[in-house]
């Protein structure tokens, strides 16, 4: 069996599953009680586990194999799962949630470095957006289904979850997969110009999943004191995916944002304008506006992080591990200061909060662009790939 196909399925199953319990893990915490601290603990704790997890999950990725690698993690990941309808206390769920994301720093780093192996500029920006569409495909059709199956049942989606990962683990063990040859050595990029966007894309993607962190930990409380049922709420929380796919889809389509600082800065002021809209919106309409904009700014900046981490001369999950240690971060320090910001300053702070964070990572990455600038930097894109 070819490998890239496969992981791109395996790429949409695993992050589907993951929205179906993104969204279900906070409804499920409200039936225990839980408050806007608890929902930012949940999100917070597992998050942070998860960036310092990815930081040694890389190199260890590289130790055991990729391949071997998935297929430990995700059954980890469904075992975990598997657990949640036995929580009984917030504490269950914050240990679980954060077992979960410990067991996906294990998987995501390794299945990016195994599918950026042996590609060119042209095929690896490809096979990025392949990935990429898969994995907001997953987001968008998880929440919805999830949504669905929690109004029905409150096991379901953790049952079904479960199962299907499960599955996975089994395929990643026992299929054969085919290895293509390696891209030419001349088609790697000068170490100097990728160095230096990384950094600046890994600024910019942690703001982004600061907010992104922000919303999808706290939205649905938010959503849900508005008077918003679990099956509208999962719609409009899929409407993050559905931006992502289209993002995801241009970007892929052309190379001329790569080795340039705009592309970044535009797709970052119009998502700060977005979660204005969830902090001054009150409809469904209106905040799917916000939502909209939420998934085309991480379809941007995730895009340009990912392509620099394996667009070197000698691509691993090392730099695919601190890729996931910023998304991580991320979601870490968003639903921390969203969730305190909430329960002091009101359940809308948290996204003009966001909104500010992500116009001052513009400032710094601005800075960090004229700092690092050369002169073969300057006002063209270094001459690499096909």
């Amino acid at each position: 069996m070819k490998k890239d196909p496969f992981l791109y399925v395996a790429t949409f199953l695993m992050d589907g599953l993951i929205g179906v319990i993104g969204l279900c893990v906070p409804l499920l915490a409200l039936r225990l009680g839980a408050t806007y601290d608890d929902l930012g603990a949940i999100g917070a704790v597992s998050s942070l586990v998860y960036a310092l997890a990815c930081l040694v999950s890389g190199r260890l990725s590289e130790r055991l194999g990729y391949r071997r690698s998935m297929a430990l993690a995700s059954a980890a990941v469904a075992l975990s799962v598997a657990c949640y309808p036995r929580a009984t206390r917030i504490l269950h769920l914050i240990v679980l949630y954060t077992v979960t994301w410990v067991c996906l720093s294990c998987y995501w780093p390794a299945l990016q470095a195994w599918l950026g192996s042996g590609k060119g500029r042209r095929d690896l920006l490809r096979g990025l957006g392949r990935f990429n569409i898969s994995w907001a495909l997953g987001l968008l059709v998880g929440p919805a289904v999830g949504g669905s199956l929690y109004a029905m049942d409150l096991d379901w989606p953790f049952l079904i979850a479960a199962g299907v990962i499960g599955a996975l683990s089994l395929s990643i063990s026992l299929l054969k997969f085919q290895t293509p040859s390696p891209a030419p050595v001349s088609e790697a990029p000068p170490e100097d110009a990728s160095d230096h966007f990384l950094r600046i894309a890994w600024v910019a993607n942690f703001s982004t999943f600061f907010a992104t962190g922000t919303v999808r930990s706290l939205f649905p409380k938010f959503a849900s004191d508005l008077g918003i049922a679990p099956g509208p709420l999962g719609l409009l929380m899929a409407l993050i995916g559905l931006a992502q796919v289209g993002a995801f889809f241009l970007v892929a389509r052309t190379d001329r944002w790569q080795f340039r600082l705009s592309p970044l800065v535009i797709s970052q002021v119009a998502g700060a304008a977005g979660l204005l809209t969830l902090t001054f919106g009150a409809s469904p309409g209106v905040f799917a506006v916000g939502l909209l904009a939420q998934g085309a700014l991480t379809g941007m900046t995730f895009t340009a992080s990912i392509f620099y981490s394996l667009f070197v001369r000698n691509p691993g999950s090392r730099r695919t591990g601190l890729h996931e240690a910023v998304v991580g971060g991320g979601f870490f320090l968003g639903p921390l200061l969203g969730g305190i910001a909430a329960e002091r300053l009101g359940p809308r702070s948290p996204y003009l909060l966001s909104a500010a964070f992500i116009l001052l990572a513009v400032g710094l990455q601005t800075y960090l662009h004229k700092r690092g600038q050369r002169p073969a930097l300057t006002g063209q894109r270094p001459a690499v790939g096909g």
